[in-house]
């Protein structure tokens, strides 16, 4: 199973609204990506690895470059 069907559907729906803001072929921080969802949803219980996950294969499908700087 894939850590973006254990993160819910209600967090993929929030994951691809926050990365529609980047036009395709843009790179998507993941420190960015991952204060954002925290800001926007701060009752989240998904560990930073789980939204990594899902933020990267939602960020890939939809054409966008990531950054791997999450541990900076």
């Amino acid at each position: 199973m894939s850590v973006a069907r254990r993160v819910g559907p209600l967090l993929e729906q929030a994951i691809t609204v926050l990365l529609n803001r980047a036009d395709r072929g843009n790179t998507v921080s993941i420190k960015a990506a991952l204060r954002d969802a925290r800001e926007t949803a701060p009752y989240l219980v998904a560990s930073d690895e789980e939204l990594t996950e899902a933020i990267v294969e939602a960020a890939t499908a939809m054409g966008l470059c990531v950054a791997f700087d999450g541990r900076e």
